[in-house]
């Protein structure tokens, strides 16, 4: 992750949202604190989400590939609620 300062990031704007858009984190400075991340939007959350889980070996869809939009998903932990996973994410 970058690190900007305030005055970097307006003297240097479109570069830093390029690197943005191809996904990098920048994280700007005011005075030395962090102030704010800059990241790209999420075209898809809940996708993101599902697949994290997938990738956890958490989770698993029907079919073979990256779960798609699904109705339903078969926890493969169910000594663990789903809850206790998505509290994990959003850590």
């Amino acid at each position: 992750m970058e690190t900007v300062g305030v005055k970097q990031l307006r003297d240097n704007l479109s570069r830093i949202l390029k690197r943005v858009e191809r996904g990098e984190v920048v994280k700007v400075l005011r005075h030395g604190k962090d102030v704010v991340e800059l990241r790209p939007i999420r075209k898809n959350a809940g996708q993101e989400f599902l697949n994290r889980l997938k990738d956890k070996n958490l989770l698993a869809g029907g079919g073979i590939g990256a779960i798609s939009l699904v109705k339903t998903v078969k926890n493969l932990k169910p000594e663990s609620p789903v809850s206790d996973f998505i509290a994990e994410d959003r850590k």
